[in-house]
């Protein structure tokens, strides 16, 4: 008698069933063919046509389904009961696919790796991205209901400054606060220079003056200590201070004692009343504009001591204002009420208020409001990078359907129900996201680490980022999303069996039409979603290289700076502060490899800023508060030299100039082309309006700086010497010209000099003029690069996805090319054949991208820099690109189609 069990243990190898369940099925189909063979033997069959009749029974679908399904043993679904749990056979069932999905995956080990190396990187980009955004945009801030706390600014359209957050007239908070109804409290605040010279090296920390209500107002209790209260904000007994828990802990170590010790801030003695606890930094400069100076980690407050006389000042605009809803109140009502308000003071004050609108905005979209497109643009961009991670693996899994369909159609020739098979491959799709999801949340732990070293500093909340739970269940619900979109079509796929077909050993390879189908949707919906990237990274590289390339107007090679602030305390005459910087510029200059030395009040692309109304001598007379307007710039001789700022026109300031002397004035070009037309500016004579009848005479043009921002055109610049302007000599930045080859130890010298010069002065803020202006391009650079980095792996994932179609296209195929080939057909024709098959979705998919980049880039605008969000030229460029790679991926499985030997493809069907 044969032994038939071998051949029908080899059949039923794929289907990696039970022992006990493969014992009885080949039992039983061993005992059929025992009982067929002697029935054919009986009936005059040779032993040799016996068995051939048997093997071809063993191909027969019919028959084998009959024979399976008796030795299939039926799960008996038992009723349910009231007490008892229903879904006991559910849960075996969930238990036995993942037990089976785990076996798979052990099995091709190289898959799995793919499949989850693939996952873990789209996953590992989201997460590190989305715990930015989670950290800056969607946690609340640290304070008592801060959807009630509304910054008030003011604006003037017709200033024209590129910019629309003015603080209100320093009268306007009392009046606010007397007759707005709107708001419970209104608090003001204001950067203020704070040097310790005690305790230590002299230090410079971030210090603000804040009104007494400010800390209460927030809802912020000090750890330690008490609030400030209404008296100290009178002149005279307000030499108090609260220091903040990072500054309590690194320069006094943590003394409990600290309260009402006395330290010296400014070279005035204060008293410490309070810490604030740990984490509290309000404000800081990442949070509100940068022409206020605020600092960039506020360690000091100290209370707002001022006298009536600024108190009722309506020209000055120098009090930030910030106020919390009454309870009920809605946004829409209250700036209802203060454009009331603005209206009033308007019609009562024309020469300060009127044009001025007040508007109010949420604290937290002040702090959070220029980083929220950047962040929502790449939390996009990597969206579409996982999208695209997800087509990958769905092919992987529809080639391995292909594979499996053997094993799909013996189950469903047991007995298995369609719902059943898709459930056992989306539980081992799930099981793939599970693993991806996993290795995706390490890569995002290290991918955010990498980030948080990268990202610029002036970015604000960074120090809310983490990996916390919201992180951990937004991972968790990305991993069991992909899971489902990339295992649903494969699955469904897969569930629609041929049994005639796929029991067959040599069934057709070429039947898998709509595996085929299905390749091309995803290669199509991958590259409409990498065209998509490629063009906003494009565009964004664009516009990052165009803003590399602006001219700043000065030169920041061989240039260091540095910022010195002198207190009040010790140099209260302005000569004297005067003459301290004139001492410090000769000093310097005699340091060796040093060419040039001069100082500026405000130091280009530092972000701080100080505009002035002017007057032309001559020109008509324009009404109060709608002169015109102008960079305002305080300055020493030498500052042009050093910083390479070069002259138009005229001469620099030297020692003809000074105290004492005719007051002079520099210009930039652009004020000399508009206000003086008919031709040079040297000679005419203009005046600050607030300087009453103080006309000064330009001595000189000099080139236009971009003094706010690198994408900011240059605007009217006034440059007035430091010796005809004491009384406004605040803190002043020194600038050096000097050697390459002295920069690295420029620093430690001009710290020995300043010790001469005065011992208990900071010498703060020290860099090379490079650094300042990589950091004014520092975020356009981060999410350029960042994008570019998405858009390149995403181009790369679609390049594999498109080869593996057309390779796995080839396979199908590969009886039908050998018919063509044996036909007659040309290689040429074959090759064109199969980059037909690839270059067609890729076609539709770039089509169907420019259409959604042609709408979604106008989002974009906002980001871009003298570039278009809807550019020809970019869109074409990328399009060319993407059929080049697309014809690349499609060029190499062609030529090994071409290759095919016609008799060797028939002979192995």
């Amino acid at each position: 008698m044969p032994e038939w069990k071998e051949e029908i243990r080899r059949r039923l190898a794929r289907l990696k069933l039970e022992p006990t369940r493969e014992a009885e099925i080949v039992e039983e189909l061993a005992q059929h063919l025992d009982d067929r063979y002697l029935e054919l033997l009986s009936g005059g069959a040779t032993k040799i046509e016996a068995r051939r009749l048997i093997r071809d029974e063993l191909g027969n679908v019919v028959l084998l389904q009959e024979r399976l399904r008796k030795v299939e043993r039926t799960i008996k679904r038992e009723p349910v009961e009231l007490g008892t749990d229903g879904r006991r056979n559910l849960m075996s069932d969930v238990l036995q696919d993942l037990r089976y999905g785990l076996r798979v995956l052990r099995k091709h080990p190289g898959f799995t790796f793919v499949a989850v190396v693939t996952l873990a990187l789209g996953i590992g980009a989201n997460t590190a991205i989305f715990s930015v955004i989670n950290g800056v945009l969607l946690r609340p801030l640290a304070l008592r209901d801060p959807n009630r706390l509304f910054m008030l600014w003011t604006d003037n359209p017709a200033w024209q400054l590129g910019f629309h957050e003015f603080p209100p007239a320093n009268s306007d908070l009392a009046e606010w606060r007397a007759s707005v109804t709107s708001f419970e409290q209104i608090a003001a605040f204001q950067s203020s220079l704070a040097d310790l010279s005690d305790d230590g090296e002299p230090e410079r920390v971030g210090g603000v003056d804040v009104s007494a209500n400010l800390l209460p107002m927030l809802g912020v209790q000090p750890l330690i200590g008490r609030q400030f209260s209404a008296e100290e904000e009178q002149p005279g007994k307000d030499r108090v201070a609260i220091v903040s828990y990072d500054l309590w802990q690194r320069r006094f170590g943590g003394d409990a004692g600290i309260i009402d010790k006395t330290i010296t801030v400014n070279r005035v003695p204060r008293t410490v009343i309070g810490v604030l606890p740990e984490g509290f930094n309000f404000p800081r400069a990442t949070e509100m504009p940068q022409v206020y100076r605020l600092p960039e980690r506020t360690d000091l407050w100290t209370p707002m001591a001022r006298d009536a006389k600024y108190w009722d000042r309506r020209m000055q605009r120098q009090l930030i204002l910030i106020g919390r809803l009454r309870e009920g109140v809605t946004p829409a009502h209250a700036q209802t009420e203060m454009d009331g308000v603005a209206a009033e003071q308007a019609r009562a004050y024309p020469q300060t208020h009127e044009g001025w609108r007040v508007w109010l905005t949420p604290l937290f979209n002040q702090v959070v409001g220029q980083t929220r497109t950047p962040l929502l643009v790449l939390l996009g961009a990597v969206g579409f990078l996982l999208l695209i991670a997800c087509a990958n693996i769905a092919s992987l899994l529809l080639a391995r359907a292909a594979a499996r369909r053997r094993e799909m159609a013996v189950r469903a020739a047991i007995g298995a129900a369609r719902a059943r098979i898709i459930r056992q491959l989306l539980t081992e799709s799930l099981l793939l996201a599970a693993l991806g999801g996993g290795f995706g949340l390490l890569f995002g732990y290290w991918g955010l680490d990498v980030l948080l070293r990268f990202i610029p500093p002036n970015v604000p909340r960074l120090q809310d980022v983490s990996l916390d739970a919201q992180v951990f269940l937004f991972t968790a619900l990305i991993s069991i999303l992909t899971g489902v979109l990339f295992g649903l079509v494969p699955a469904w796929q897969a569930s629609k069996v041929n049994l005639a077909e796929a029991l067959k050993d040599a069934g057709r390879t070429n039947s898998a039409g709509g595996g085929i189908r299905s390749h091309s949707l995803l290669v199509t919906a991958e590259v409409a979603l990498v065209a998509v990237l490629l063009i906003g990274a494009v565009l964004m590289l664009q516009s990052f290289r165009r803003l590399q390339a602006v001219d700043p107007g000065f030169r920041p090679q061989g240039v260091a700076t540095f910022v010195v602030s002198l207190p009040w305390a010790r140099y209260g005459d302005g000569g004297q502060r005067a003459q301290f910087f004139e001492q410090a510029r000769s000093q310097l200059a005699g340091l060796p490899g040093v060419y040039a030395v001069g100082a500026v009040s405000n130091l280009p692309l530092s972000g701080n800023e100080n505009v002035t109304w002017f007057a032309v001598e001559g020109a008509e007379p324009v009404p109060r508060g709608k002169e015109p307007l102008t960079e305002d710039r305080l300055i020493t001789p030498g500052y042009f030299d050093a910083m390479g700022v070069s002259l138009v026109s005229g001469r620099d300031f030297d020692a003809t100039d000074g105290a004492g002397k005719p007051l002079v004035a520099i210009v930039n070009e652009t004020l000399a082309r508009q206000f003086f037309p008919e031709g040079d500016a040297v000679g005419k004579r203009l005046k600050r309006v607030l300087d009453d009848d103080d006309w000064r005479t330009i001595v000189g043009v000099v080139r236009d700086v971009r003094g706010y921002a690198l994408e900011v055109q240059a605007r009217p610049q006034f440059y007035h010497h430091i010796a005809q302007s004491p009384g406004e000599i605040d803190e002043m930045a020194m600038v050096l010209d000097a050697d390459a080859s002295a920069l690295p130890s420029l620093r430690t010298a001009i710290q020995q000099e300043f010790k001469q010069l005065d011992a208990a002065l900071p010498v703060t803020n020290y860099r090379a003029m490079p650094e300042l202006v990589a950091k004014a391009v520092a975020r356009p650079r981060f999410s350029a690069l960042l994008l570019g980095l998405f858009a390149a792996t995403a181009l790369l994932l679609t390049v594999v996805g498109l080869y593996g179609v057309v390779a796995y296209g080839v396979n199908q195929r590969t009886r039908e090319i050998g018919i063509r080939m044996a036909l007659g057909a040309q290689q040429q024709n074959v090759l064109a054949l199969v980059i037909r098959q690839g270059m067609l979705p890729a076609l539709i998919g770039l089509g169907i991208g420019i259409a959604c980049a042609f709408v979604l880039m106008r989002l974009l605008a906002s980001q871009l820099y003298e570039v278009k969000a809807t550019e020809p030229i970019t869109f074409g460029l990328v399009a060319f690109g993407l059929l080049l790679v697309a014809f690349a991926a499609s060029y190499v499985p062609a030529r090994r189609a071409t290759k095919i030997d016609p008799m060797m493809a028939l002979r192995c069907e």
